[in-house]
């Protein structure tokens, strides 16, 4: 799949509520991006991604000087636009790269692994869409735990996809190599760790895992043996600043 195939099927999520496809709620994330930064006071913005707006209008609340808000679903955009209506944010239907403007801050959430290259679109974002001293901060599902250990097994030994969207499983190691490559600091937080590895995992598998299989053809039926291993050997596991489901980073190019 590419990523332009996913415009339809974002229409079709936002049309008929995200909250009926995603397992989690997204604000853990929102706060977790917000926190990468000690200020969002009178900075100009541009959001990659920004879905129905919740995230925008949260960093506007956080003291943003103007968000530039871009999504390339329609549907996700006509939600903004007729659901949060704040002055300083500019909902934009379309693809970022046509915007002849630098920003202090470029925000992407969960937007990275839908994207057919992402760690092309961070070059061209550090070359193209920063100010001298500005910088991305950004999120993505990580797999440095029992979820992603589960996760990659399926998907890489046997393609069973777990993920109608994600294109790309990107971890701390992908973004570390990325920013030795092109002289950037890395500064990273994870969050989400019950989802890697406590009860929100087990809760996620009981829906995902037996989806997935049964979307494959393959048996599911010894799902449930699996999930209770699964929920007694987890708190066996270490977590540490790394093993969250969700990792946001903070990049910018060294001085």
């Amino acid at each position: 799949m590419e990523n332009k195939k996913l415009t339809k099927l974002y229409d079709k999520i936002f049309k008929e509520g995200s909250n009926n496809f995603f397992t989690f709620n997204v604000f853990e994330e929102s706060l977790l991006l917000l926190g990468m930064l000690k200020s969002w006071q009178n900075l100009e913005i541009l959001e990659i991604g920004c879905g129905e707006g919740k995230l925008a209008s949260m960093m506007s609340y956080a003291g943003a000087k103007s968000i530039d808000a871009v999504d390339y679903s329609e549907e996700a955009i006509n939600l903004c636009k007729d659901n949060i209506k704040i002055k300083n944010v500019n909902y934009i239907y379309g693809n970022y790269k046509k915007l002849e403007k630098k920003y202090d801050v470029v925000v992407m959430q969960g937007v990275l692994e839908h994207m057919d290259k992402p760690f092309e679109e961070l070059k061209y974002i550090l070359d193209n869409m920063l100010k001298s001293d500005g910088c991305i901060v950004t999120s993505s599902p990580s797999f440095l735990n029992p979820r992603g250990y589960v996760w990659m097994t399926l998907q890489t030994l046997f393609d069973v996809p777990m993920s109608l969207t994600d294109l790309h499983f990107l971890c701390p190691f992908d973004f570390e190599q990325f920013c030795e490559k092109n002289n950037c600091f890395l500064e990273l937080k994870s969050g989400y760790q019950d989802w890697g590895s406590g009860d929100g995992l087990i809760k996620d598998f009981n829906k995902r895992l037996r989806n997935a299989l049964r979307d494959a053809d393959m048996d599911n039926t010894k799902v449930d043996k699996l999930l209770s291993w699964l929920s007694k050997s987890t708190s066996y596991f270490n977590q540490d600043e790394h093993s969250g489901a969700i990792v946001s980073y903070k990049i910018g190019s060294k001085k």
